[in-house]
């Protein structure tokens, strides 16, 4: 049931919550290292595993599948068994599930067990945010929100180093064993150290809810996935979607309808919590541009290995890590949207100014615009989310949390699908005009005639010196229409994150900062509150 008595908050009964932080972080930080920490390995896995580009492919779907399909349920199942023990399971599922990752002989296993390390990585987040949110009172989740927020920001960049280093000097099988010895001390704390917050016995689970839930993401999520390979007009992915949004459609009429709902809608009632939302799904599909269109810039067209590219994202990532924590402390002060306004602005012209990438675009001018995007994103992602959550009831906590993380990975989804079909696109359209204009009168021309030239007085016959001139155009004129098709998608990126800043200006209320601000608890028990945080006779 939930926490009566004098106090709202967790923090009054926790004699330590620096170590909560410290149990949570660990296993949000696995859970999000692994949505990234793959992809690089990809290719060795296919060779070592004996499979095929399109089959090694899986093992990637079915984590992001089996994260989809779970995370929704996750607020149910919270209210049901409690926050402690929900979030001891999925430490303990996700690292046996990393075990025999790292064990997998065959496509089949390692399908198998990535599902069932999906299924511990699903809960993680969303129980984590929700314990965050029932520990501390609104007037202190900035700052630990923004310290929470450095594992949500830095892991994935982190990912792509740890796996080229592994993969380059040791074995990809690494990647998964690594979190074996985090998630084993994880759960030895959390065992003997996790506080079992109080919670309601909800009755019998949604089974209709859960069904047309299990359906409709999946589908949803699969046809989005493959929207890269097969593109918008594919059978499979117009029949992924129309069953996708039928189910969707079905899920939402049964949760309005049931008395206990496994996704309580209800919560989207509230208007800064639903802006919060609106909001943040936007970003999150701005934030795909940086995440995987520039490492493909910076391998495809500068030639970097993948441990080099993750060592060039690297100070993005630690600048976030720092920003993190100090937008949460101006959180506490100023609230939400000072900092989204000033993050935003960050975010927009430094994706404007991604969109003038060429083939000789120097290293320091990216990272540089690059370090100061993920300023921007650091400044801004966790204020947003924390003031939407800061209105939510907090008997409704696990269920904004469920909301929050399902949006996210459908938002993600989504961005992924629509500017990597778009940057496709734009790329192919650059690529032929660009071929049109190869003539004998025109610059392209020349420099193709030179180029045979040039061949020629090598020692090449005219006809090799002409195809040789000709694959070395078509290849530059190929580079060159990739990186237009690149440059028009950060410019959508641009606009998104343009609407988003004028979102901005309408993201506040009284109501949270008034909660925030702490005026609405008395004054004994925000004494009380910093006696827990900073001990007895500290100022």
């Amino acid at each position: 049931m939930e926490s009566s008595g004098k106090h709202q908050y967790e923090i009054h009964n926790i004699k330590s919550p620096v170590l909560q932080m410290v149990i949570i972080i660990l296993g949000v930080f696995m859970a999000i290292l692994d949505t990234s920490i793959v992809n690089v390995a990809i290719p060795t896995m296919e060779n070592d595993l004996n499979t095929t580009t399109a089959q090694i492919q899986w093992v990637l779907t079915a984590y992001m599948l089996t994260l989809g399909v779970l995370i929704p349920i996750s607020g149910w199942l919270t209210d049901r068994f409690g926050s402690r023990q929900l979030f001891l399971f999925s430490l303990a599922i996700f690292t046996i599930g990393s075990a025999l990752c790292g064990m997998s002989w065959n496509l089949s296993s390692i399908l198998f067990f990535r599902i069932i390390q999906g299924v511990g990585g699903a809960f993680m987040q969303p129980v984590a945010m929700s314990m965050i949110y029932r520990i501390f009172p609104p007037e202190r989740r900035g700052t630990i929100m923004g310290i929470f927020g450095i594992a949500m920001m830095v892991a994935p960049a982190i990912g792509p180093v740890l796996s080229g280093y592994f993969v380059d000097y040791a074995s990809w099988r690494l990647i998964f064993y690594i979190n074996v010895p985090i998630g084993i001390a994880a759960v030895l704390l959390g065992y003997f150290s996790l506080y079992d917050f109080p919670h309601e016995q909800k009755g019998k689970l949604d089974i209709w809810g859960l069904v047309f839930s299990t359906i409709g993401f999946f589908s949803l999520l699969y046809g989005f996935n493959e929207v890269s390979s097969d593109g918008w007009k594919s059978s499979t992915v117009v029949l992924s979607l129309m069953i996708g949004i039928v189910f969707l459609v079905l899920f939402i009429i049964t949760e309005l309808k049931v008395e206990n709902p496994m996704l309580n809608l209800s919560v989207l009632n509230n208007y800064m919590f639903s802006m919060s939302l609106v909001i943040s799904s936007i970003i999150f599909t701005a934030m795909f541009v940086g995440i995987f269109l520039l490492p493909l810039y910076l391998q495809d067209i500068m030639g970097y290995t993948a441990v080099r590219t993750g060592l060039f994202m690297t100070p993005a990532a630690l600048a976030t890590a720092v920003m993190m924590p100090i937008s949460g402390k101006l959180f506490d002060k100023i609230g939400a949207r000072p900092l989204g306004l000033i993050g935003l602005l960050v975010i927009t012209l430094s994706t404007y100014g991604f969109t003038t990438l060429g083939l000789q675009t120097s290293s320091a001018h990216i990272q540089w615009l690059y370090i100061i995007r993920s300023i921007g994103m650091g400044m801004t992602m966790m204020p947003i989310m924390t003031a939407g959550m800061n209105t939510v009831p907090i008997k409704l906590v696990s269920q904004g949390t469920a909301m929050t993380n399902t949006v996210r990975q459908v938002s993600s989804s989504l961005g992924t699908a629509i500017l990597t079909s778009y940057m496709t696109t734009q790329a192919t359209l650059h690529t032929t005009q660009l071929a049109w204009m190869v003539s004998p009168t025109t610059y392209q021309g020349q420099s193709l005639l030179k180029m045979q030239n040039m061949f020629e007085s090598q020692g090449m016959t005219a006809v090799q010196a002409l195809n040789a001139a000709r694959e070395l155009m078509y290849g530059l004129i190929s580079n060159q229409g990739y990186v237009q098709g690149m440059n028009d998608t950060f410019f959508v990126s641009t606009i998104l994150c343009a609407i988003a800043w004028v979102g901005i200006w309408f993201y506040a209320s009284k109501k949270e900062r008034a909660i925030r601000e702490g005026r609405r608890r008395p004054q004994k028990t925000k004494k009380q509150s910093e006696t827990l945080l900073l001990g007895p006779g500290k100022p």
